[in-house]
């Protein structure tokens, strides 16, 4: 099997640390790297101070260069509160970055480390994984190297050669918002590679106890009205879970946007949860409810809920129509008469069914999709630095063991 070496930007608002779980593109960087250690190849991984990727990766094929400190970060985006290395309670609120702004010291910062590192050690047939597309398009730009990648695309744009898109809803309304009204060719180079989980995030249970559970963001958008109103109808209690809302004096849980209420009754927040509590609550509910009114690029939450062997109750829309099988391993719902048929019935579905469909987006499992995508990639490399060589109508003598791998 082939071996490459890559430059793996990550994001420069946060440590790229499982502490922070509830940020999904942290922690897609920190298992991307980890997968590509497991296939041999070796990995720049540039990132803040606090980092914990030398400790996940664990090896020597890994090297980390750190770009800027905690206290960039802090004085970027914090209101200095020490309790917290960052400067603010990012358990009670949504992370703070600068995607769509002006960018801030802490970005200059890590754009002129990454330049400066990667210009100096750089070799020709090197890859660059860009983790958020445009935002860095300086260093993409200033480093110049031919086999650049966005390697899961998922929101705020897009405009790389090579892009792996999180999944085939993103890719087809990313390919439509670049042409609009126009017949669109594909790309054979694009690819779509699902998000990937590391099994040790998961806890299975063949059981479940008594409560429906809701994780994410404390926004309406999230579908959290839709979950309050099922498990009620349903007499379940419903777990809440997620950053942004507060219990008021008289009970009721208030949206950090003030853009949903609920009224006190059958359930219970337990506000921001660490990997282990996140673990024990999926693994134990009827069902995580996922009934995002937006449309959702992949939503990490319900895959993880699958795994856990607790089937999900989720929109028809989206992602959610290529990953949930009405009756197998969960329900999509279009009005509150489907969520709550849903919710009265999914205890039927069998656990270990769910588990098994869902062990395709586990890390050992999708690093393959990587492997091909990049072996497909280096194929065309070659063929441009070398007239002789083909790219695309390559004909290999012996299949690469990629196509045994793969979960199709």
């Amino acid at each position: 099997m082939r071996k490459y070496r890559f430059h793996l930007l990550s994001l420069v608002h946060l440590p790229q640390s499982k502490e922070f779980i509830s940020c999904a593109f942290t922690q897609k960087n920190r298992k991307l790297a980890k997968m590509l250690i497991s296939l041999g190849h070796e990995v720049f991984f540039y990132g803040s101070e606090g980092s914990d990727i030398e400790e996940y990766c664990n090896s020597d094929r890994l090297h980390f260069i750190q770009t800027h400190t905690l206290n960039d970060i802090a004085r970027d985006y914090g209101d200095g509160d020490n309790r917290y290395c960052i400067g603010y309670d990012y358990t009670n609120t949504d992370f703070r970055h600068d995607f769509n702004s002006k960018k801030n010291p802490s970005t200059m910062k890590f754009y002129s480390a990454c330049i400066t590192h990667i210009n100096k050690i750089k070799k020709p047939g090197d890859f660059l994984l860009c983790s958020q597309g445009p935002y860095f398009k300086p260093i993409a730009d200033s480093v110049g190297l031919h086999l650049t990648c966005e390697p899961g695309v998922g929101y705020r744009g897009s405009y790389m050669k090579f892009r792996a898109f999180e999944s085939a809803y993103i890719q087809n309304f990313t390919y439509g918002s670049e042409h609009p009204r126009k017949c669109i060719n594909g790309n054979y180079y694009d690819r779509v590679i699902p998000n990937y989980f590391d099994p040790k995030d998961i806890t299975y249970s063949e059981k479940a106890d008594d409560y429906f559970f809701f994780i994410g963001r404390m926004i309406m958008r999230k579908g959290i009205l839709t979950a309050y109103l099922a498990a009620k109808e349903a007499g379940k209690k419903l777990i809440i879970a997620g950053q942004g809302a507060s219990v008021q004096p008289d009970g009721s849980l208030k949206g950090q946007y003030s853009d949903f209420t609920i009224p006190k009754g059958n359930w219970e927040y337990v506000g921001f949860v660490n990997v282990e509590q996140r673990k024990k609550l999926m693994a134990k509910a009827i069902a995580t409810f996922t009934p995002t009114i937006y449309m959702e690029c992949f939503a990490g939450t319900h895959v993880e809920s699958m795994l856990s062997g607790t089937p999900v109750i989720t929109t028809n829309f989206a992602v959610f129509p290529g990953t949930v099988i009405n009756g197998f391993n969960g329900y999509r719902g279009d009005t509150l008469n489907d969520f709550i048929w849903a919710a009265k019935n999914i205890h039927k579905l069998d656990r270990k069914v769910v588990r098994n469909h869902a062990e395709r987006y586990l890390m050992d499992s999708v690093r393959w999709d990587f492997q091909k995508w990049f072996d497909d990639l280096y194929d065309w490399y070659e063929s441009v630095e070398d007239k002789e060589k083909k790219g695309w109508h390559r004909i290999l003598s012996e299949e690469r063991e990629t196509r045994d791998e793969i979960t199709w």
